[in-house]
C-alpha cells in the first residue's frame, strides 16, 4: 500500500469511528459503499452520497469528506465534480460559521456555473447557501432579492424543491425583518406547495419556522403541531440537525405547559443526538440547557451531575467559550439543592473566568488595533505617494479633455447653426410657394373665371333671340358652367393650406346639391364617422374630392340604381371613404387592366396620392368604390 493510500485510509477510519455512535442507518449503509468502493470512480460517487446528507454528517466529517472529493476531482480533471465538490466545502464552512471561507468559494463558483449551468440544479443550490450566507449576514435586501430571482427561475423549471426552499428563503428575510404575518405566509405557502416525503423531508425548517411564529401570535396548539410534524418528518430523514432544533423547541412548549417529564426527554434525545454527532459546542449547549431546566423545576441533583460532567468535557476539548454558561447552570443548582458554599465557589469561578476573558480579549483587542494602525500607516503612505502620482494623470487628463470638450462644443454648434439656416431656407420656399399658390387661385378666379362667368351670361341673352340654333347655345351654358364649377373647386383647394376630411365632405355636399335636380329619382346620403378628423394637403384634398365626384359621376350616370351612399370614416391611424351604389354592377376591376377615362384617372390620382382604391361588388347588388389612406 502506498503511503497516500495508507494515510487515506487511517483518516477515513478516524472519520468514520468519530460518527460511529449511533450513526444513522443510512449514514452506515453510505459508509459500507465507500469501503467497498473498487476504483477511484466509485469512490468519489460514494463521497458524493455522503456529502449530501449536509445536516446528519458532522462539522468536522463534512469539511473532510467535501475536501478529498475535491482532490479526487481535480485529479480526475473533473469540472462537473469539481462545481459539486466545491458546493459540499462551501457548505462545511457554512456550518462551521466560517462564512468568508464559505464567501470565497460562492464567489468563486457562482459564476461559473451561470456560464456552464444556469439551469442545473447545483447553480440553484450555490445561490441558495448564497442567501443562507447574506441573512446571517443581515444583508436582507440582498437577500430577498436573490430569493426571488430563485423562486422564479425554480417556477420556470418546475422544479418544486427549490420552490419551497426559496419560499423557506424569503419567509426568514421577512421574519428577521419584523413582518412576521408575511413570514408566516410564505412558510405556510411552502409547506402546502408539496406535501411529498421527497420534498418535504429536505424542508423541515419550514415545519420548525411556523410552530415559531405560530407561537409568537399566542396560538399554541398550531405551534405544537408544527412542531411535532418537524419532529417527525425530521426522524424520518434522519436528519439531525432539524430533529434536535424541533425537539428543543418542543421542549420549550412542554416546559410552558408544565409537562416536565416530556419536556425533559426531548432534551435528553436532543442531547443524545448532538452526542451522535460528535460536535462539543452543541454537546455542551444542551448539555448546560438541561442544567438551566433541572434548576428550574427542582432537580438539582440532574443539574449537578450533568454540569460537573460537562465541565470535565470542556477541559477535554478545550472549549472554554462554554464555561460562563456551564457555571451559571452549575451555581443555579447548587443554590437550589441548598448547597452555598458550592454555589458560592462557582459564581467567584464564573467571576475569575469573565474576568480573565475580559483581560484576554482587551489584550487581543489592543494587540489587533496596534496592529491595524500599523498597517494604516504604512498604507496611508502609499495612498498619499499614489495621490501625488494621480494628481499629475489627472491634470493632464484635465487638459486633454478640456480639448476634446471644446471641439465637442464647437461642431454642436457649428451643426446647430447648419440646422437652422436649413430650416430658414425651408421656410422661405415654403413661404414662396404658398404666397405663389395664392396668387395662381386669385389670378383664376378674377381672369378665368370672370371669363367663364361671361360666357354663360352672354348664351343666356343669346338664347332669348329667335333664330338661333338652342341645343347648340345649351351645349355652349353647360360647358361655362362646368368650367365655373371646376374653376371654384380649384380655387377652393388652392385656397386652403391644409384640408381637414371634413372640408372634403362639405365641398362634395356642395357638389351633390348642384347635381341632384338632374337625377330626381336617385336619393344621395353621405355619412361621417370621424374620430379623426385626419389633414390632406390643397393638392390632396382636390384630388380626393376629385376622385370621390368621379366616382358618384359614375354612378348617377351609368349604375341604373336608386340609391347612393357616401361613407367618410377616420380612424387614429387611417381613412377610408365608400361610395357604394344599389344598380346593376359592373364587371370587376382586374390587376393590370385601366378601364375607361374615368377609371384611369381615378386611379391615377390615387397613385400619385399614395391611397389604395378598389372596386368591389355590393350586396346584394350594385358597386361599391373603396379610397383608403
Amino acid at each position: 500500500m502506498r503511503p497516500r493510500e495508507y494515510l487515506l485510509l487511517i483518516a477515513l477510519v478516524t472519520v468514520i469511528c468519530t460518527d460511529v455512535f449511533g450513526q444513522s442507518a443510512k449514514i452506515e449503509i453510505l459508509k459500507k459503499k465507500l469501503s467497498k468502493a473498487a476504483n477511484e470512480t466509485e469512490k468519489l460517487t460514494a463521497i458524493f452520497s455522503l456529502c449530501e446528507e449536509t445536516e446528519t454528517l458532522n462539522k468536522d466529517s463534512l469539511a473532510f469528506y467535501a475536501k478529498e472529493a475535491k482532490r479526487m476531482a481535480v485529479k480526475q480533471n473533473n469540472t462537473s465534480a469539481i462545481h459539486r465538490a466545491s458546493y459540499y466545502e462551501a457548505y462545511g464552512f457554512f456550518r462551521k460559521n466560517l462564512l468568508d471561507s464559505a464567501l470565497l468559494i460562492l464567489n468563486d463558483q457562482l459564476p461559473k456555473l451561470e456560464n456552464e449551468q444556469p439551469g442545473s440544479d447545483l447553480y440553484a443550490r450555490f445561490n441558495l447557501l448564497k442567501g443562507r450566507y447574506l441573512v446571517r449576514k443581515q444583508e436582507f435586501k440582498d437577500a430577498l432579492s436573490l430569493y426571488y430571482r430563485i423562486l422564479n427561475n425554480a417556477e420556470k423549471n418546475k422544479d418544486t424543491l427549490n420552490q419551497m426552499k426559496a419560499m423557506a428563503g424569503v419567509g426568514s428575510v421577512l421574519n428577521r425583518t419584523g413582518d412576521k404575518p408575511g413570514a408566516l405566509s410564505w412558510f405556510l405557502n411552502g409547506i402546502h406547495l408539496s406535501s411529498r416525503p421527497v420534498y418535504r423531508n429536505q424542508t423541515i425548517y419550514l415545519y420548525t419556522n411556523t410552530a415559531v411564529l405560530y407561537n409568537t401570535f399566542d396560538k399554541y396548539d398550531s405551534s405544537v403541531y408544527y412542531v411535532q410534524k418537524a419532529i417527525q418528518y425530521a426522524r424520518e430523514a434522519e436528519n439531525y440537525t432539524d430533529l434536535t432544533n424541533s425537539l428543543g423547541m418542543y421542549a420549550g412548549q412542554m416546559i410552558d405547559s408544565k409537562k416536565f417529564p416530556e419536556a425533559e426527554r426531548s432534551l435528553r434525545e436532543a442531547l443524545e443526538i448532538s452526542e451522535k454527532m460528535g460536535d462539543p459546542n452543541d454537546i455542551l449547549t444542551n448539555m448546560g440547557t438541561l442544567g438551566v431546566f433541572y434548576s428550574d423545576t427542582k432537580q438539582p441533583q440532574k443539574g449537578i451531575d450533568i454540569c460537573l460532567k460537562a465541565v470535565a468535557m470542556i477541559r477535554q476539548y478545550h472549549a472554554g467559550n462554554k464555561l460562563p454558561f456551564i457555571y451559571d447552570a452549575l451555581a443555579r443548582n447548587y443554590e437550589v439543592a441548598g448547597k452555598y458554599k458550592q454555589q458560592g465557589e462557582t459564581l467567584q469561578m464564573l467571576v475569575d473566568l469573565n474576568d480573565s476573558l475580559y483581560q484576554q480579549n482587551s489584550a487581543e483587542a489592543m494587540s489587533e488595533l496596534r496592529t491595524k494602525f500599523d498597517v494604516q500607516k504604512k498604507e496611508n503612505t502609499i495612498i498619499l505617494q499614489q495621490l501625488d502620482l494621480v494628481k499629475k494623470d489627472y491634470f493632464i487628463y484635465s487638459v486633454v479633455l478640456l480639448f476634446l470638450l471644446a471641439l465637442l462644443v464647437s461642431y454642436i454648434v457649428f451643426a446647430t447653426y447648419k440646422k437652422r439656416q436649413k430650416q430658414k431656407a425651408a421656410m422661405a420656399i415654403a413661404s414662396a410657394e404658398e404666397t405663389e399658390r395664392k396668387r395662381i387661385a386669385a389670378d383664376l378666379h378674377d381672369n378665368l373665371g370672370a371669363y367663364a362667368a361671361s360666357i354663360a351670361s352672354n348664351v343666356n341673352r343669346l338664347t332669348g333671340i329667335g333664330g338661333q340654333d338652342v341645343s347648340v347655345l345649351q351645349e355652349v351654358r353647360n360647358n361655362s358652367n362646368a368650367i365655373v364649377a371646376d374653376l371654384s373647386d380649384t380655387i377652393w383647394a388652392l385656397k386652403k393650406e391644409a384640408l381637414p376630411l371634413t372640408a372634403v365632405s362639405d365641398r362634395l355636399k356642395v357638389f351633390i346639391q348642384r347635381v341632384q335636380a338632374s337625377y330626381p329619382d336617385i336619393i344621395i346620403d353621405v355619412n361621417e364617422e370621424l374620430e379623426t378628423d385626419h389633414l390632406l394637403s390643397p393638392s390632396q384634398g382636390f384630388h380626393l374630392f376629385q376622385t370621390i365626384q368621379e366616382a358618384v359621376n359614375n354612378a348617377l350616370k351609368h349604375s341604373g340604381g336608386t340609391h347612393i351612399v357616401i361613407n367618410i370614416k377616420g380612424q387614429p391611424d387611417e381613412w377610408k371613404i365608400t361610395i357604394a351604389d344599389d344598380g346593376r354592377g359592373m364587371q370587376p376591376i382586374k390587376e393590370n387592366s385601366e378601364g375607361g377615362n374615368g377609371l384611369f384617372n381615378m386611379k391615377n390620382r390615387a397613385g400619385e396620392a399614395g391611397w389604395n382604391i378598389e372596386w368591389e361588388a355590393n350586396v346584394p347588388s350594385g358597386t361599391v368604390v373603396v379610397i383608403s389612406s
